[in-house]
């Protein structure tokens, strides 16, 4: 028998670390036990829309429908001088503490990060089967110069570059 792991093994799950200990006998209690007792059906469901999201395509940029506004893609363009992977990169930029902001600070650090991380998977699943013609860098950034984890994505676009010859 071989396992094929998907992402590295959770940590840091207070709730469910809580949930089980309230069992008999917890180490039968494992995570699809915990979706069938607590996880609503409905938070599952509306979790996925930002797991596979939907994007818009304007000017030839890909935008997470969520986060697309003309304005502020027009005021990213100029700003950016017309690259568009920067105006991308800017717009689908999400910070998980801003999405689980009713949460304070009950969740560790850890979850975040591994959240990213899946997010970033489930993103660039979702870029390559909605357009299997481009390629795009979707990236979870853990650093500090961050308000927490981030999500992002870009088109890889061909770079021009101009050589000056003399003669």
């Amino acid at each position: 028998m071989k396992i094929i792991k998907s992402f590295a093994k959770l940590t840091g799950l207070k709730r469910f670390a809580a949930w089980r200990a309230g069992w008999q006998e917890p180490a039968s209690a494992d995570l699809f036990s915990y979706i069938e007792d607590v996880v609503s059906p409905e938070d599952s469901l509306i979790f996925c829309k930002w797991l596979f999201p939907d994007f818009v395509v304007f000017e030839d940029s890909v935008i997470l429908e969520m986060k697309f506004d003309e304005a502020a893609f027009r005021e990213w363009l100029d700003h950016f001088s017309g690259d568009k992977a920067g105006v991308e990169r800017m717009l689908n930029h999400t910070h998980l503490y801003d999405a689980f902001s009713g949460c304070g600070s009950a969740v560790d650090e850890v979850v975040f990060e591994q959240l990213s991380n899946v997010l970033a998977m489930s993103w660039r699943m979702v870029l390559k089967t909605q357009f299997p013609d481009r390629s795009f860098h979707v990236e979870a950034i853990n650093s500090d110069q961050e308000y927490g984890p981030v999500v992002t994505f870009h088109e890889k676009r061909a770079t021009v570059s101009m050589s000056m010859t003399s003669g």
